[in-house]
């Protein structure tokens, strides 16, 4: 990991007073709401699924979540996370992540991978099509 590249979606993402910590700086959890909340925008802006409430067949469930951090971030700040679908097989995706703050400096990466979970049968199921389609571009 580690990559500090800017990628081609991004998601504006404002840190609240609430996210800080006892230290006064955000606290690492919200790094990982922030990718969630910028992952589901993403999956909506494209098409990907339908609703993330309303999911027909299944849906991505995290099953490893790494992060590198590098700069501290306070409140009033707004971040902007990139993401990018950087692989897919048949039952899942990956998606690389980038924080970036007002003065356009990285504060943090992240990786993810993702299984599709059919819910009716809480087995891995395949990936829809029009995931594997998307990717490809």
């Amino acid at each position: 990991m580690g990559k500090t590249e800017k990628y081609s979606y991004v998601h504006k993402q404002r840190v609240a007073w609430g996210d800080m910590d006892a230290f006064g700086h955000l606290n690492n959890v919200m790094y990982a709401r922030y990718f969630e909340n910028a992952r589901a925008e993403y999956f909506t802006d494209n098409g990907l699924w339908k609703s993330p409430t309303h999911v027909e067949g299944g849906a991505p469930v995290v099953t490893r979540l790494e992060f590198d951090f590098r700069r501290q971030v306070v409140f009033p700040q707004t971040l902007e996370v990139t993401l990018e679908m950087s692989s897919v097989n048949s039952r899942g995706f990956r998606m690389n992540c980038s924080f970036w703050d007002e003065k356009n400096e990285c504060v943090a990466t992240a990786m993810a991978s993702f299984l599709w979970v059919d819910f009716s049968t809480g087995k891995p199921g395949r990936l829809p099509a029009e995931v594997v389609e998307y990717y490809k571009g």
